[in-house]
């Protein structure tokens, strides 16, 4: 080899390709942290979804509570059912309601120590009667009822829940009268049947309604450990509302709205690795209509 020729050493070639080898490791693991970093903000964006759709659905169904039509569920009880002005709302709390007249039903694989909320009311979406009077009813359009389906009359004087294959009505109903689903909507966190990578359960929060054909519950939101429930009912001061918990509630017309607190759980990815909060809170109205 000449002087005027140059080449590398083995040396350089070590250290050349250690630099390069080291450079493309610290690449490598930028990459992973993005793609890591991108799936926490996916799947962050996605509970917040679920919640906000958890959380409207619950607002819907809790402002909704004992509605019956025209009918004041306070001046009438309706006939063949257990929905009272104390029974509109029904929550437990360590297996205790807030009154005895309805009992916990049975919730299969449903998570011990997460209070369940049972709302009772019409569903808003009726249909016109034509002409109802004891085992008939006459409907403006056609009906997607099912026999097993538990539904509810009502006009502006009476109202009465039946079975769609077993109809006997007390009264007649004109074409001013209205019938739809008899909603018994009840929610509760309940296992969910898939494991994480650790072999824990997932849980997740359930919409379920009890008076429908399709019985099959809704799953709402994953990831939520425990679902705990205050009352909001009037101070007798000042008449501001005061949260208590369910065992503390005399009368169930006392309660004005409800406080719901939905628990994550902590042994999620995305309570370690991010700032999302633990606890998820909303205040829900109900709808006054005394």
């Amino acid at each position: 080899m000449t002087g005027q020729e140059k080449g590398y050493t083995f040396l350089e070639l070590l250290i050349a390709l250690a630099l390069a080898l080291f450079l493309s490791g610290g690449m490598v693991e930028v990459f992973i942290q993005c793609k890591k970093t991108y799936y926490l903000i996916q799947q962050l964006h996605a509970m917040q979804t679920n919640a906000r759709i958890a959380f409207s659905w619950l607002s819907h169904d809790i402002r909704m509570a004992g509605f019956i039509g025209c009918v004041r569920l306070v001046d009438f009880v309706p006939l063949n059912s257990r929905l009272t002005p104390d029974t509109r709302i029904v929550v437990w709390h360590e297996g205790h309601g807030t009154t005895e007249q309805v009992a916990l039903p049975s919730l299969p694989r449903a998570k011990l120590h997460s209070d369940v909320v049972l709302i009772q009311a019409l569903n808003p979406n009726t249909i016109s009667v034509q002409f109802a009077k004891g085992k008939h009813i006459a409907l403006v359009s056609r009906s997607l009822f099912h026999q097993n389906d538990k539904l509810l009359i009502s006009d502006c004087r009476h109202a009465e829940a039946f079975q769609w294959s077993h109809i006997d009505l007390r009264h007649s109903y004109q074409a001013d009268s209205e019938v739809g689903f008899f909603d018994k909507i009840i929610y509760y966190v309940g296992d969910t049947g898939r494991r994480t990578e650790a072999w824990r359960p997932v849980y997740a929060l359930y919409r379920r309604n009890l008076n429908t054909s399709i019985h099959n519950p809704i799953e709402l939101v994953e990831g939520i450990e425990k679902m705990s429930v205050r009352l909001g009912i009037k101070s007798g001061t000042n008449g501001s509302l005061i949260y208590v918990l369910p065992d503390q509630v005399k009368r169930g017309l006392e309660v004005r709205s409800l406080e719901i607190n939905l628990l994550l759980n902590d042994r999620t990815s995305l309570s370690r690795e991010t700032s999302l909060s633990r606890e998820w809170k909303y205040i829900i109205a109900l709808r006054e209509r005394e």
